[in-house]
This record gives C-alpha cells, structure tokens and sequence, in this order.
C-alpha cells in the first residue's frame, strides 16, 4: 500500500532504457543470459536477459523477496563486477551489464518491525543488500495531513476521470533529458574530494574511538558509492563537474538510509555490519562470548550440557538465562553448533 510498484514502473517507462520485471516470474537465465536451439537450424544462440538487454538502462525488479534462492543468485556477478558470463552449448561469452537496478521487496509478515534488522525483516541474502548503494523503508504510518492529501488526490483521479492530464514534463521530454544527461562524464574536484574524504575518514575514526567490539559505519564499498550518487547527482543537473553541494546532498542522503536499515536496534548505533553479515556488530561479540565458553567446556568434558553452559554464561559474562538461550538459537539456525542429544552442545568444527 506504500506505491512501491507504481514507483518501479514509472521509473521503467520513463527511462530511455527501461525494464520492468517481478521476482515471482523471473528466472537467472531470464535476468541473465541463455543458450537456447534454433527450431529451423538446430544451432545454439544466445539470448540476452533483462540485465543485459538493460545495459546502461534500468531494470526494475518489483517483489525480488519472491524469487528462488538459486535465481536471485544470479544478480550477484552483474551488480559487483557489471557483467554477465555464460559458457553453455559450445558458446563462451562475457556480456555488459551495466544496468542500474532499481528493486522493492515485502516484509517477511507483512509490516515492517523496527525493532528488528534489515535482513530479519527481509526474506533477501545480506550478500544482496550490501551491493544496493541506497536502501530505503517505506512504512504506511497514519498521518493526518498526508492521508489527507493522498484521499483528496485520489478521489481527485476519479472524479476527472478521462480528463487529460497536465504534468509538469511529459514523459517523452524527461526521457530525452536523462538520456542527454547520461553523456555527461562529471569530474570531482578537490573540494569534493575532500568532502568525502572528511566524512569517510570522520566515521571510521568514531568506529575506532568505540574498541574492538564498536560497530563499523562505513566501508570503501559505500565510499564508492557516493562517488556514483554525487556524479549521477551532477548528471541531473548537467554540470561538469562534482560541486560540494552535490557532495552535501548524497552524504545526507546516505546518512538517512543508514539511519533507515544500518541501525543496531540494541545500541542505536550506526553498524554497516547488519548489510553486510546480517548480524550488528554487538550481536557478534555476544556470540563470539558463548561460542568461547561453549569451547572452554568441549576442551574438558567433550559435550556441553544447557544448565552448566548457563551457569558460566551467566558468571563469567553476565548473560541472563532469557539472552543466553537466545542466542544459544541463533548459533544452532546458522549451525555454529548443533546439539547431539536432547540438552547438549557442541561446536561443529
């Protein structure tokens, strides 16, 4: 109920090269690439799929929470190197993909828990999430002046229903501009260098002040990807050049995503971690605790029993029975440890 399919599609039709497509009926040889047999000639050809036909396009994948594990598997390589390769039938080939990929996806029980991480609330692989430059929550909270606006806009359709509509820029028009502004090839300059060099160094040092155990805010991956958000901001306004307002502007625009789906819900603080391993950074230390006591206790008795494991849980580190057998679950569903009869632990390796 947020407009997330009506956002991809506009987005798809209005781009100068566009392609919309849901995670319910695609296929990795459909996103990708596939060898099919020529009915008249027998011979094998190749067939681009929508990530390549997207090339230096957009491709829009509306529902990617629905897709099979083994197909979405397939996005991997043309998100992180931008390419598609495919050896199949005698034929060997390495196709351009450098399409940007525009996606929306449901919460696994319908709402959005805030309470919860990114990939708890996602039926999608961190190995997916981590490779989005920018991810954002839509959330249908109430709000008496918007739900006002949207009611009056809606209703509004209905009532001139078959009247010609009078937007601000037809569409044919925006398609011409970004595709113009596509050609454009944006400098940074030392200013801006400076800007995200500030802010990139700025956040690692807060992760330092923090100890070992602190959370990480920013890897060279999102450096990267402001780089690519101030150059496509530049584009849009068809400069040559990076200006520091750009530079501003994508920094705050990362800072709110990072505030939307980089937050340990336990500290409140920023933790690039839960994109990347699924798990924030102060999660992983308190597993890391149990998986050391569990080790302690294998090195003198072979096997771990429950209450003796709470007990020193609860000793050594101050873990409540309630926290300890969470997490105790945690390391049994990622299969950690496993437990070879009723009330007993052990590691896997």
């Amino acid at each position: 109920g947020t407009g997330k399919s009506q956002l991809l599609g506009f987005a798809a039709k209005t781009a100068p090269r566009g392609l919309l497509t849901t995670g319910r009926g695609s296929t990795a040889a459909g996103l990708t690439a596939a060898v099919v047999k020529e009915g008249g000639t027998g011979n094998f050809v190749l067939e681009a799929g929508a990530l390549v036909l997207g090339d230096k396009g957009i491709c829009c994948i509306d529902e990617m929470d629905k897709m099979r594990e083994e197909d979405r598997g397939a996005i991997h390589p043309a998100m992180e190197q931008q390419v598609v390769s495919i050896a199949k039938g005698g034929i060997v080939a390495t196709l351009n993909a450098r399409t940007s990929i525009l996606a929306a996806a449901n919460p696994t029980l319908g709402r959005y828990n805030p309470y919860q991480t990114i990939a708890q609330n996602m039926n999608l692989p961190v190995t997916i999430l981590s490779r989005f430059d920018l991810i954002f929550v839509l959330r249908d909270l109430p709000d008496s002046e918007k739900d006002l606006k949207m009611a009056e806009h809606i209703l509004n359709l209905h009532k001139a229903a078959g009247a010609p509509s009078t937007a601000p820029l037809g569409t044919e028009f925006f398609r011409k501009y970004v595709s113009y502004a596509k050609t454009i090839d944006p400098a940074l300059t030392d200013e801006v260098i400076e800007s995200f060099r500030d802010f990139y160094v700025k956040m690692r040092s807060a992760s330092v002040e923090g100890g070992e155990a602190s959370a990480i805010s920013i890897t060279a991956r999102q450096l990267e990807s402001l780089v690519r958000l101030a150059e496509a901001r530049a584009r849009v306004h068809l400069r040559e050049e990076v200006t520091v307002e750009d530079a501003e502007a994508v920094i705050a625009l990362y800072s709110r995503s990072l505030e939307q789906v980089g937050i340990d819900v336990t500290t409140g603080e920023v933790d690039i971690d839960i994109l990347y391993t699924g798990k924030p950074r102060s999660l992983q230390v308190q597993l890391q605790k149990v998986l050391g006591v569990i080790g302690e206790m294998e090195r003198v008795s072979g096997v771990v029993q429950d209450e003796d494991l709470f007990t020193a849980l609860l000793e050594d580190h101050g873990i409540a029975r309630s926290e300890a057998a969470r997490l105790i679950g945690v390391l049994m569903r990622d299969g950690t440890i496993y437990s070879p009869r009723p009330g007993y632990y052990k590691r896997t390796s």
